[in-house]
This record gives C-alpha cells, sequence and structure tokens, in this order.
C-alpha cells in the first residue's frame, strides 16, 4: 500500500518499485490523501486567470486525480486499486495539529478494509508540511494500531536530509524502469507546465526507503542540534543558521498523547532572546504552560515542562522557520522513555500486522544505537547495504 499526500508523488518517488511490485505479481493499493487542489501557481499558470474560486480548486483537483490514475495506468495500476481520501490540500499540518482524530479514523479504516503487509509512507525529514504531517500520522498508526509482521518503510520527496538519505535504502532503476517512470512523471501535465526539469530529474534518481523500527533513536535535524528527555523536561539544543527571512516567524511545536491517550499538540513562539515562552494548546489557542529558553537569535537551550505528555508515548517536535511554503526540516521523533532507558544496540522489531497478503519482498536495513540525549548525527556512508528485490 502506497500513501501519497498528492498526486504526482506516486510517480516522482515511487515509480520503480510499484513497477517490481506489479512484475511480481504483488497485490496494489494506492490512497492519495488530499487530491492536491490547493496548488495556485500552477493552476494560474496553465489557465491564465489570476483569481481562483473555491469551484475553481474543486476542479483543478479533479483533474490532477485524472492525472494521478493516468501516471499509474503507465506502471499498470488499475484505478480499481486507487482511492482518494480528499482531506484538506496545504492544510494537513493544521489539521494534525487541531483536529488529527479524524484524519487518522479515515487512514485506519482504508489500512484495516485493504489489509497489507507493507505500507509505503512519506518521511518525518520530508520538508513539504503536508508530507511531514501525513508522516506522524502514520508513526501513530504504526506504533499503536498495526498488528504483527506488518512493515512501514519511509520515501523522502522534497528536501535532502541526512536524517534520511544517511539511513535509507537505494533502488537503483534500470534502463526500462527509467522510461517508464519518465513517462509516468510526464502525465502529470499541470505539475510540469512549471517545474518540467525538477520533475523530470528524479526519473534518473536512485529510488530511497528507509524501513520504520518500533523502538526508534533520535536523529536531529535542521535547527535541532540535540535533544534530551526526562519524565518532567523535554532539553532541546537549538542552532539557527542567519536567514532573515526565516527570523522573524520562528515557532516550536510539540505533539504527543496525554496519560488517557488523547492526542495533545502545542506550540511555542520564539521571540529570539532569552526568555520564559508561553505554551499554547494548538486546539483551543489557551495557555498551558510556561517553557523557558536561554540564549539570543542563532542559538540557546529550551526545557520544556512535559506535565501534559504521556511518557510511555513518543513525542514529535518540529520548529517551524518557513517563510512561505516549506519548511526548513520535518519533525522530529523522540522516544517515550521505556525505550530510552534502554541500551542494547536496536534490532528490527517483531511487528504488528494486519493479514498477509503479496507483497514483494523488503531488505535491507541496519541497526542504530539507541540513546537517550543524541546530538546531530553526521553526514556519512548509507548504512543500509541491501536493495528491495
Amino acid at each position: 500500500m502506497l500513501i501519497a499526500p498528492h498526486p504526482d508523488d506516486e510517480a516522482l518517488a515511487c515509480s520503480v518499485i510499484l513497477q517490481q511490485a506489479v512484475r511480481a505479481g504483488a497485490a496494489i493499493r494506492v490512497v492519495y490523501v488530499t487530491d492536491g487542489d490547493d496548488n495556485p501557481w500552477p493552476q494560474r499558470a496553465v489557465e491564465r486567470r489570476w483569481s481562483l474560486s473555491a469551484s475553481d480548486r474543486k476542479r483543478w483537483g479533479k483533474l490532477r486525480r485524472s492525472e494521478a490514475l493516468a501516471a499509474l495506468g503507465v506502471l499498470d495500476i488499475h484505478p480499481a486499486d486507487v482511492q482518494f481520501l480528499a482531506l484538506p490540500d496545504q492544510g494537513l499540518t493544521d489539521l494534525l495539529l487541531r483536529d488529527c482524530n479524524s484524519a487518522l479514523t479515515r487512514l485506519i479504516q482504508v489500512i484495516d478494509d485493504w489489509s497489507p503487509t507493507d505500507i509505503l509512507a512519506p518521511s518525518l525529514s520530508d520538508i513539504h508540511p503536508d508530507h511531514n504531517a501525513v508522516a506522524v500520522m502514520m508513526r501513530l498508526i504504526f506504533a499503536d494500531f498495526l498488528a504483527p509482521r506488518v512493515s512501514q518503510w519511509n520515501y523522502l520527496v522534497h528536501g535532502r536530509s541526512p536524517a534520511f538519505f544517511d539511513r535509507a535504502a537505494e533502488l537503483s532503476p534500470s534502463e526500462v524502469e527509467t522510461a517508464t517512470k519518465r513517462d509516468s512523471i510526464r502525465r502529470h501535465q499541470t505539475q510540469i507546465k512549471l517545474s518540467r526539469r525538477r520533475f523530470l530529474r528524479y526519473a534518473t534518481r536512485p529510488e530511497r526507503f528507509l524501513r520504520v523500527e518500533r523502538e526508534s533513536a533520535i536523529w536531529c535535524d535542521g535547527a535541532v542540534h540535540s535533544v534530551s528527555r526526562t519524565r518532567d523536561n523535554l532539553n532541546v539544543d537549538l542552532r539557527f543558521t542567519a536567514d532573515p527571512f526565516r527570523m522573524q516567524r520562528s515557532k516550536l511545536f510539540i505533539f504527543g498523547r496525554d496519560s488517557l491517550g488523547r492526542i495533545r499538540a502545542c506550540l511555542i513562539r520564539l521571540l529570539g532572546c532569552s526568555a520564559d515562552l508561553e505554551m499554547l494548546d494548538c486546539a483551543t489557542n489557551q495557555r498551558i504552560g510556561i517553557a523557558r529558553y536561554r540564549g539570543h537569535p542563532f542559538a540557546g537551550q529550551f526545557t520544556l515542562p512535559l506535565h501534559l505528555f504521556s511518557p510511555i508515548h513518543d513525542l514529535f517536535i518540529k520548529v517551524d522557520r518557513r517563510p512561505w511554503f516549506f519548511d526548513e526540516a520535518g519533525w522530529i521523533e523522540i522516544p517515550s522513555l521505556p525505550s530510552l532507558e534502554v541500551t542494547p544496540p536496536m534490532i528490527s522489531a517483531e511487528a504488528y500486522s494486519l493479514a498477509v497478503r503479496s507483497c514483494t519482498g523488503m531488505a535491507g536495513y541496519g541497526t542504530q544505537e539507541k540513546v537517550a540525549s543524541v546530538t546531530r548525527r553526521s553526514s556519512g556512508h548509507n548504512c543500509f547495504g541491501g536493495k528491495f528485490s
């Protein structure tokens, strides 16, 4: 099963693995989370109009659905194997922070109805806010709802995060697979109108997939240099780039579950100087605590009280500094305290699985050391030596 935030993600990130799955005779299901309808600049370029109404967007979403079906047709995947959820395009982060349960219910139902053995989903490190929001949702589903033997694999469309690229397995395409992938990408005519070269470059790159482990280590990214978690506090060491366009709008989000298992999210607006800062509930905008920042506009230490969050559930944090569209970095997963207290090397966990369907085998994942407090991992060789078969 492929979970794609938008029409075109299947062609850009997963065309080769889908071709191989088709040849292997695997059952395939492609689920589009949004219709890609809030896509104003390509729509203005194609339709030669500036003002776009709700009906214009709806029409654009239908066009992008048809392009997705055409792109999948190139890969020999049929419309009966495709599902569109029509969640809000460019609104998935807001949905995650304010009404996550509604989205989770839809995704869980789709997965439960089809019972996949392997799920391809976006990476937490993807810098598109819709992509990394879906990634957080899929991590919750993976941890809380899936039964043994189901595997989740992450792919990345936007960005070059070492947190993903240093660990992901490469799937290099053959010449035929490259040509087919290029043909599939070209079916997204609305998207290559403004970005033809950028889109077609995806056809020449290897596809990369990172297996999601049940017990995760912390992989810092972007402005987050290091993290440590105790039962009462979360300590975050921040190092900011000197980007004037990002300095004025910095926020830190923290997302997790409370002691009753309910999803909670809060935000802190950064001031760029030492201060005690309000923690605001994302759903109600009410103050729920005080965080402490000690530092200056380019670096500092955050201490956040964790009274709202359960110590037995993972946390997710993101520093939002985007001046316009893409994030500087995605979400960072912080393991629960029981996970942090275990010191042996992490191995592939026994899993939770839905009913088994025939699917292509996937291999090529490695081990990593589990720690309670970590600093940024340096770029280096790919620790995943194997390839998908």
